[in-house]
């Protein structure tokens, strides 16, 4: 049997283009940082901030060179929205949002508070290669019950057994 891992499809960032996401987190940490009630100290999820923006980073810019989609090199200040992309995908306009993690993930999570796209699509990052694992429509998320983390906040979970295969590359594009 395969599992979804094995099926979706793989981005290698080429380094050019690590360097940029290293940059551009960098300097997104840096907008966190100007706030007064920010602590950069705390590493809250278990992981330190400026690498969160770096491991978000690399599934956004996986999922844009997958798509071939115009990459937004902007400073997002703060929070992004929740919106990464606004596509179309097999002619219906969405708006997505990449969830990315370095550890072997089981679920989607998407925060209670943060259902913003009308798509998720979930990305595994080893070193500079993204596996996309499946997708979600807003909906599916919102389907599932919320379930807290140990970090004190809801997320809806969708298991990967749940979801859906990632687009093809070939019918998303730009809007």
């Amino acid at each position: 049997m395969t599992t979804p891992r094995e099926m979706g499809p793989q981005m290698e960032i080429p380094p050019r283009l690590v360097r940029t996401v290293y940059r551009k987190a960098s300097e997104r940490n840096q907008s966190f940082e100007e706030r007064d009630d920010w602590d950069n100290q705390a590493k809250k999820w278990g992981v330190d901030p400026e690498d969160r923006h770096v491991i978000g980073l690399m599934g956004e810019m996986a999922f844009a060179i997958y798509a071939d989609l115009k990459i937004d090199t902007e400073i997002v200040e703060w929070s992004d929205g929740g919106v990464d992309f606004e596509v179309s995908i097999n002619g219906i306009e969405r708006t997505v949002d990449v969830k990315t993690s370095q550890k072997e993930p089981y679920v989607l999570p998407v925060k209670e508070r943060r259902v913003e796209s009308d798509y998720y699509v979930l990305g595994h990052l080893e070193e500079t290669t993204v596996t996309f694992l499946g997708a979600a429509t807003k909906e599916m998320v919102l389907d599932r019950e919320r379930k807290k983390s140990k970090f004190g906040h809801y997320n809806y979970e969708v298991p990967i057994s749940s979801l859906n295969p990632t687009p093809d590359s070939e019918s998303i594009v730009n809007v």
